[in-house]
């Protein structure tokens, strides 16, 4: 057995068995393998695809790479949530806080950048101070006595869907189902949580472009959440247009706060439908009774009161939350009406101004970000300001194909 014939099998469209899969993955992570032939690897698969034979024998194969946990057995209500990627999705920060002031329990292990949106941890790590790392005890410990706490893929949690994620995210890999279902389905399974709800994302701002794809992988984790005994349940939505008005890290941080205190708008009702979902799937009681609960948890304060302490516990600062120095304003040409905000586009302007990797070895700027300040739908007056831009400096230069995705009839 050997990389190359593995590499040949797959680009000529063979399955690959579990021992092929084993060889190959674990090669890369015991370092045996080398990052161009890896890549290779990924590439084929992403052309080719998998089974759905060859999906679960590599998330089992990541699942294996580390330590595994079941909550279910140390606590009530153990719930999980991930959304496969979109633009403004800020949800994370606000569903664990809300999670927590339900009962829940909410061990939620994220990743970084991958492709042109911001990953959770980016959004955390722009709180000065804020520990993405916590140990395996400190991370289980929190989510028991708080009931929620975030933390990046520690070091014997699947490492190796963390190394795999990081080539994916600058090799043009991205996209492939097969290793969006298994880079998922592993971090959650090997979380522990007995309830997971997905959110499959589709559209231009997305990693999956259309719902028929959506519709597959929303199977697949289904699939596989059922090999190892999980609840598991999908939504489709809609990512052809941002979910929140704020993209960036640090800027999705306050947006994330505004909803917090009661800020009506579409991120709101994203995060109202997947608790109210969780706290359907772990209590067993009616959707449409969980959607009240899920509001009232905001309502009252009490989410808002938990994030302030999840910050807090995690060594957060949000007092020394920085925005960018430089604002820059866009302004309509003509009097007419929103008719079309391109998620994509949103992303590819917000990534070319710093606020997503492009290259591996990239450096993000937390600071850096966008506001949308009009939706669809909207009437707007020539020299209404439709868009702010937050920069580092002035040393990017713009043209008017950057802003082209506010479209105005």
């Amino acid at each position: 057995m050997n990389i190359l014939s593995i590499i040949t099998r797959k680009k000529n469209g063979n399955n690959l068995s579990y021992d092929e899969l084993k060889y190959a993955f674990n090669g890369y992570l015991n370092g045996e393998i080398p990052d161009y032939q890896m890549s290779s690897l990924l590439m084929a698969i992403t052309i080719n695809g998998m089974s759905k034979s060859e999906t679960l024998s590599l998330t089992d194969i990541f699942i294996r790479s580390g330590d595994a946990y079941d909550l279910s057995k140390v606590m009530e209500y153990s719930v999980d949530k991930h959304s496969t990627g979109g633009v403004g999705d800020t949800t994370t920060l606000i569903i664990g806080p809300m999670c927590a002031a339900l009962g829940l329990h909410m061990a939620k292990m994220s990743g970084r950048s991958l492709g042109l949106t911001g990953g959770t941890i980016d959004k955390a790590e722009s709180i000065p101070g804020f520990n993405v790392n916590l140990s395996e005890d400190e991370f289980y410990s929190q989510v028991e006595k708080l009931g929620f706490a975030l933390t990046a893929q520690t070091k014997n949690l699947v490492p190796l869907d963390k190394k795999i994620y990081e080539l994916r995210d600058v090799t043009g890999t991205v996209e492939s189902i097969p290793l969006i279902a298994s880079s998922i389905m592993s971090k959650k399974i090997a979380s522990g949580a007995e309830n997971i709800l997905i959110d499959v994302k589709y559209g231009s701002g997305a990693l999956i472009k259309t719902r028929e794809d959506a519709e597959v992988l929303s199977n697949l984790l289904i699939d596989i959440g059922d090999a190892y005994k999980r609840n598991v349940k999908t939504i489709i939505s809609d990512m052809n247009t941002p979910l929140s008005c704020a993209v960036g890290n640090s800027i999705e941080v306050i947006e994330a706060i505004n909803v917090l205190h009661g800020k009506k708008c579409k991120l709101y009702d994203a995060c109202v439908d997947i608790v109210a979902n969780l706290l359907s799937m772990a209590k067993d009681i009616p959707y449409n009774e969980a959607i009240i609960h899920a509001e009232q948890s905001i309502e009252t304060g009490n989410a808002l009161k938990k994030f302030y302490e999840f910050v807090s516990r995690q060594g957060g600062k949000l007092g020394n939350l920085e925005v960018a120095p430089v604002e820059v304003k866009v302004r309509t040409k003509h009097d007419g009406k929103v008719s079309e905000i391109d998620a994509l586009k949103v992303a590819e302007l917000a990534a070319k101004i710093g606020t997503s990797k492009m290259k591996i070895d990239d450096v993000i700027d937390y600071r850096v970000g966008l506001i949308l300040n009009v939706k669809v739908g909207d009437q707007v007056k020539y020299g209404d300001v439709i868009m702010t831009l937050y920069l580092k400096d002035k040393s990017i230069k713009f043209d008017n194909n950057d802003f082209s995705f506010i479209k105005i009839d």
